[in-house]
């Protein structure tokens, strides 16, 4: 490999606001810049690798009994500095790849529908910064919904993904490396190569496996093969034993992960070792796995652990302390701005326009400020959402939501979200790391909803009135408007919780169950006339734009206009009210008919 040499370019960074970073302005690709980082050496290579579908706790260097990766742990996690706790901001791939790509949570990509389906011309990736400053970037991609048609390939020079059908589900991680490897020669320094690997995707099978049992577990003696897991998911095949069933599936699963291992190890060693030891080489995956912890199979369907912990795992030999690992939350979407920063290319301004953050501080030894991950489904059905904090996390899903489902597979999985998922759930993960036993009862700790919310309400606009942190009795109110509301949505609600809408009056009545509810009405930014709220004998804040108020607030037509509810101020019980406007969606989120097909012949959509 060689180091091109030219003159050092000057890249100019801006942004436009909410709308998300603006590109840099184009360079000449012909030439390749030595750039220079903060203390004036060269910068390093980017080395990615996703590994699709790969919960960190099946991995040996993140405690797992079995030995499933040896060589990420000798190559790259002994070598580097292992993030404990880090989370995917969806539970399936486009969303999530999106986010990591962009450092912006996946709502900022979404249709007119709520669905994610790429990213649009208008978002700035990783790939698009790093290309303009003189880098040469590749990627190869296994996972055939990330394509160029839906915008993954942006600011990449030479972009392979997979073709759209089933058979591409049955290629390994030794297809993958077919490709990579005889591209290595031709890099130039700096490059950004980015490796992403579909195993373990199901169906959980590989060259090594042996009438299909994995070596970790060849005495079963069941029916049920890797091929069967899509089955499972969709709930037209049953487990004759289900202990050993699941134990069988697990295995298999596990051998998916031995052998992506080997491969993810050729592909370094190919690398001459000057080059890797100035290369920075970030391992993780884009969502993980569900093997029937919660009843369930695959992904995409709820927000637990395993749906959305995933291995994060920086080397940068001579910068970042070898064998180092970090018990604070972090998020993949602050992968971008991290690497930007390695680079020297982090500008204040772009810095300022993602919702990531650099962890660079963190990996080189500063503690920091440790900021919550959200993580949201981002798919068919009624919200799910999770925010984890200092190894607390909270769960609120919306079972009342007004969802009909309209095929079999939006019923199977409208049915299965209710039987295993409460409104909210609260968990200590430190002491239930699986999510076994659901906190609940007593003050702060049942209370967590308010929080969640904190990551919705960015990307929802309009008026918000928010019921928060109450246990018992009733809360009834009304609001009225200046104009009739466009669109009135319900959130978190229980059955038992009334909303109605007579012309210009907004009327509530909401029972005090410990979960935060509330609701949204677009269309009424600055058109208040009136609010009145009743709670009886309960002793209640009343907030509105983050201060305290009387019960009965005449408000005429100010703007009641926040960064942040008003709710999370106080403690204790309150009903809050305030209005904002959503931060901007990128491009025009349109839906991606070949993104769709692709999904479709997947076996992801109806």
């Amino acid at each position: 490999m060689r180091r091109a040499c030219s003159l050092a370019l000057c890249l100019g960074l801006a942004f436009l606001g909410c709308e998300g970073p603006k590109a840099p302005e184009s360079s000449d690709r012909g030439a390749r810049s030595v750039l220079r980082t903060t203390d004036d050496q060269s910068p390093p290579n980017v080395l990615l690798i996703v590994v699709d579908t790969l919960r960190a706790d099946r991995l040996s260097f993140y405690g797992h009994v079995r030995d499933t990766s040896p060589e990420m742990k000798r190559l790259i996690a002994d070598r580097g500095v292992v993030m404990e706790q880090a989370y995917a901001q969806a539970p399936w791939t486009l969303p999530s790849v999106a986010s990591m790509m962009t450092g912006l949570d996946p709502a900022r990509f979404l249709d007119e529908n709520g669905h994610p389906w790429g990213l649009p011309e208008g978002a700035v990736t990783l790939a698009e910064v790093l290309s303009e400053a003189g880098y040469d970037t590749r990627a190869f991609v296994a996972n055939p919904t990330l394509h160029e048609g839906n915008g993954f390939a942006q600011g990449f020079e030479h972009f392979e993904t997979a073709p759209y059908d089933v058979a591409s589900l049955r290629l390994h991680a030794d297809s993958l490396d077919a490709r990579i490897q005889p591209q290595l020669e031709s890099l130039q320094e700096p490059f950004f190569l980015y490796a992403h690997y579909l195993d373990p995707h199901d169906p959980y099978e590989n060259p090594e496996l042996e009438d299909g049992k994995s070596p970790f577990f060849p005495e079963y003696t069941g029916r049920l093969r890797g091929t069967d897991v899509h089955g499972l998911y969709l709930r037209k095949l049953a487990m004759e034993d289900p202990e050993q069933d699941v134990k069988h599936l697990k295995a298999l699963y596990d051998s998916e992960i031995r052998y992506v291992d080997r491969y993810i190890g050729e592909m370094l060693g190919a690398l001459p070792e000057e080059t890797v030891a100035e290369t920075l080489v970030v391992l993780s995956s884009d969502h993980g796995e569900e093997l029937y912890d919660h009843g369930g199979w695959k992904h995409g369907e709820s927000v637990y652990q395993e749906q959305i912990r995933v291995p994060l795992v920086f080397r940068w030999d001579g910068r970042l302390p070898a064998g180092r690992r970090v018990e604070s939350t972090v998020r993949l979407l602050d992968v971008m701005p991290t690497v930007l920063d390695a680079t020297g290319l982090l500008s204040p301004e772009l810095a300022e326009s993602l919702e990531g953050r650099s962890l660079l501080p963190m990996l080189e030894g500063e503690r920091g400020e440790e900021l919550p991950a959200f993580s949201r489904h981002h798919a068919e059905g009624p919200v799910r959402i999770a925010r984890i904090e200092s190894r607390r996390k909270t769960i609120l899903f919306d079972r009342e939501a007004e969802f009909q489902a309209e095929t079999e597979r939006q019923s199977i999985f409208l049915e299965l979200g209710r039987e295993r998922m409460q409104r909210l759930e609260v968990y200590d993960l430190a002491s239930d790391p699986a999510e076994t036993s659901k906190l609940a009862g007593d003050g702060a700790v049942h209370f967590g909803g308010k929080e969640v919310w904190e990551g919705i309400d960015p990307y929802v606009d309009g008026l918000r009135i928010f019921v928060s942190g109450l246990e018992g009795g009733r809360v009834r109110g009304r609001i009225q408007l200046e104009r009739p509301p466009e669109k009135i949505q319900r959130w978190f609600m229980g059955p038992e919780d009334r909303v109605q809408l007579h012309d210009r009056e907004v009327t509530f009545d909401w029972l005090g169950d410990g979960v935060d509810k509330g609701i949204s009405i677009e269309g009424a930014l600055g058109s208040v006339r009136d609010f009145h709220v009743e709670a009886g004998e309960l002793e209640m804040s009343i907030l509105w734009a983050g201060s305290k108020g009387e019960v009965t607030m005449p408000l005429g037509l100010r703007r009641l206009l926040t960064d942040r509810p008003p709710m999370l101020e106080v403690d204790g019980p309150s009903v809050s009210l305030w209005t904002r406007e959503a931060l901007k969606g990128i491009g025009d989120g349109a839906r991606d008919e070949e993104t769709l097909r692709r999904l479709k012949a997947l076996g992801y959509t109806d």
